[in-house]
Parts: structure tokens; sequence; C-alpha cells
């Protein structure tokens, strides 16, 4: 088995051996002006927001949502703002609108269901934290299938006699 088989067996241990995850698949290319120029304000806000400055992050995206209400990466972008700032139950809402617009397909599903995973981690629901991150993996999250098999009760089972034996052999 190749270096890269096993690499990909051990983030998804769940999938049968030779199985590889799927290639993400990228959202639509914008095509009107308006989807242009509100995906040129997506990239504006995240600049703002890695820099720290979230009312003008928070102002951006509000205006490429006003031009484009459409487009699932937005709100899946602006609901990352939201955690930033401690809101939440804003993020949520727009992690579900992000879902519905992407048909749950796509690059922006696959982070708004690994958004929405970590979420439930913050709520110590790690069932559904698990359900999440495997439909991330499901569109090809490599982040999301290492999180779902460390969730996985069988996993964590096999981790422990794992542990278990190491420790035992030193």
């Amino acid at each position: 088995m190749s270096d890269d088989r096993v690499l990909e067996h051990i983030l998804n241990p769940s999938a049968p051996v030779g199985a590889s995850l799927a290639k993400i698949q990228d959202d639509p290319e914008p095509k009107t002006p308006e989807e242009i120029e509100a995906k040129r304000l997506e990239v504006a806000a995240v600049n703002f927001a890695e820099a720290g400055k979230y009312p003008e992050s928070q102002a951006q995206f509000n205006a490429a949502i006003a031009l484009a209400p459409h487009l699932g990466s937005l709100f899946n972008n602006r609901a990352q703002l939201y955690r930033l700032q401690g809101s939440n139950d804003a993020a949520l809402e727009d992690i579900e609108t992000a879902l519905r617009l992407s048909g749950g397909v796509g690059k922006t599903a696959m982070q708004a269901y690994s958004q929405r995973a970590m979420m439930h981690m913050l709520n110590e629901d790690e069932e559904a934290a698990r359900q999440d991150f495997e439909r991330s993996a499901e569109l090809g999250g490599k982040f999301a299938a290492c999180q779902a098999a460390k969730l996985n009760p069988y996993a964590k089972l096999c981790n422990q006699m794992l542990e278990k034996a190491m420790q035992e052999l030193q």
C-alpha cells in the first residue's frame, strides 16, 4: 500500500481500505457583475477579519450579501466572523443559510459542515459534531476526516487499546 493510501486510511478509517477522500468540488465561478463584485467584497471582508478589523469586515460582508444573496460562501465566511466575535447564534444562522444555498455540496458546504461541527463541539454535542465532520469529510474535508475519526467511538476504543499497549512496551 502506498504512503498516500496509508495516509488516506488514517484520515478516513471508516472507509474501505484503498478508498480515498472525495475531491473537493469547487463552488461555481461568479458570472454576473454583481457576483464578481460580491466576491471581491468577500475577499476584502476576510482580509479585514484576519486583521482584527471586525466592523469593516462586517460592512464588506453585508454589502456582498446585498449584491448576491444567493452565494452561500458569503454567509459561510460571515459566520466565521460572527464566531470570532462570539456571536454564535448569528454564526449558526449564517451556517444554516450557507448549507441551504449550497444544496449541501461543494466547497462551501464542506466548510459549513466543519464550522457547524465545531459549534457542536463548543456545545459538547460530540455525536452531532461527528455527523457534521463526516459530512464534511465526504465532501473532501481532510481536517473533518481527522476530527470524525477522533470522535468515532470505535476509533476511540482502538486508540485507548493502542495507547495501553504502547505503555506496556515502555
